[in-house]
Formats: structure tokens, sequence, C-alpha cells
């Protein structure tokens, strides 16, 4: 029984810092979209990546000298398409601001790979980041920026079994008919 719940804390331990790794990548490609020259409010919905990507964000935009502010309700931003007010921007001794919003999707990757006589496909996930950038108190959007990563070796892929292709098993019949035919023929 201990052994198993070491195990487990040791894949759980390794599992969380792959993902942490590829947050930081992540963030060093995002961080590149985004403009420094107003605050930055940043709202993050990344599923199981939202805690390791928030980190990383903030900590490289603050090694830019990003002016990066918090908000006193984290569900302030939750839905800016109906008509709720986000913070008044006064409260924060602010002008302009900029609403840098993450989400993540999740999308599929098939991989074919090919033989002369088989083939195999491969299902890699994707992970889709969209990167919207929101201009404060006019809400109006500024830029979409989408990312896509693909964790080269991900657990979650698949492999599928080698499989034939139609026409090979016929060209096997073919040829293997044609050498007995010649051996059977041949004095």
């Amino acid at each position: 029984m201990l052994v198993s719940i070491v195990l487990f804390a040791h894949i759980a331990m390794v599992w969380a810092k792959g993902i942490d790794q590829e947050a930081e990548l992540v963030a060093s490609e995002i961080v590149e979209s985004i403009s420094l020259s107003e605050a930055i409010f940043l709202d993050i919905r990344c599923g199981e990546w939202t805690p390791a990507l928030s980190q990383h964000l903030k900590q490289k935009l603050l090694a830019q000298g990003a002016d990066i502010r918090q908000t006193r309700n984290s569900s302030i931003f939750a839905d800016l398409d109906q008509e709720s007010q986000g913070p008044s921007l006064s409260e924060y001794g602010l002008d302009l601001a900029r609403l840098v919003q993450v989400s993540m999707n999740l999308s599929w990757q098939t991989r074919e790979h090919k033989s002369f006589f088989s083939y195999r496909t491969e299902r890699m996930i994707v992970h889709n980041f969209e990167v919207k950038q929101v201009l404060l108190p006019e809400y109006r959007l500024i830029s979409i920026d989408s990312f896509d990563h693909v964790v080269p070796d991900s657990p979650d892929g698949s492999l599928s079994a080698p499989r034939l292709r139609w026409f090979e098993p016929l060209i096997a019949t073919t040829a293997i008919a044609s050498i007995v035919f010649l051996l059977w023929t041949i004095e």
C-alpha cells in the first residue's frame, strides 16, 4: 500500500513538472505578442495549465518591466459579452489599461507513418492558446492571436496498430503465385 502511494506521488510530480516546463515555453510565445504600453490585467482560463501559465506569464512580463494589475474580484472579467461593468480604472489610478485574456482549447492532430506494405496513424493532442487583448475602459478588441502547442511525447496520444493497404495482399498473392508458376514450369 505504501509503495503504491509513493509511486502515485512520484508520477504526479513528474506530470506536474512536465506541465510546468511546457507552460514556460507557451508563456514565452505569448509574452512576445503583448504590448507593454499600458497597465495589464491578466485573465487566464486554461484548465490544468492555469496556475503554471499564470506564474510564468507574470514572471516574464515583470522581467520586461510590465505594469501588471491585480483585480480585487477574480471573476470580474468573466463574460465581456454581457453588459457587465468591469473595474473602474480610476480605482487603480489609470486612464487606459489592457485586458489580456488567455484561453485554451484542445484539438487532435493526426500523422500517418507510411511504409511500402503498411501504414499506421498517430493522434497527438494540440493545445491551442487564444490570446485576446482588449483596451479598457472602452472594451475595444485590439488583437486576437493564436498559438498551437503540441507536446511531443504526450501520453494522451495514441498510435494505431500497423494496417495493410487494401491492394497489398493482392500484390503479394500475385507475386507468390508467379514464383510458384515459374518454379513449376522450369525443368
